[in-house]
């Protein structure tokens, strides 16, 4: 099993946690979902990757 560590800065800011936080819960859950995929298996079919709407600048 993998272990999915989210970058945190020096200043204790993570840019990861604070873009999930701003996500409906709709959307929370579904990257929550894909993560612990991630985490549980060795191939996640790419399917599971794709660009999320409204997120223009990621």
């Amino acid at each position: 099993m993998k272990e999915i560590n989210f970058y945190r800065s020096q200043s204790g800011k993570s840019p990861v946690e604070e873009f999930l936080d701003d996500l409906t819960a709709k959307q929370a859950k579904k990257v929550i979902w894909v993560l612990n995929m991630v985490e549980e298996h060795i191939n996640v079919p790419s399917k599971y990757f794709k660009k999320m709407v409204t997120t223009d600048n990621l």
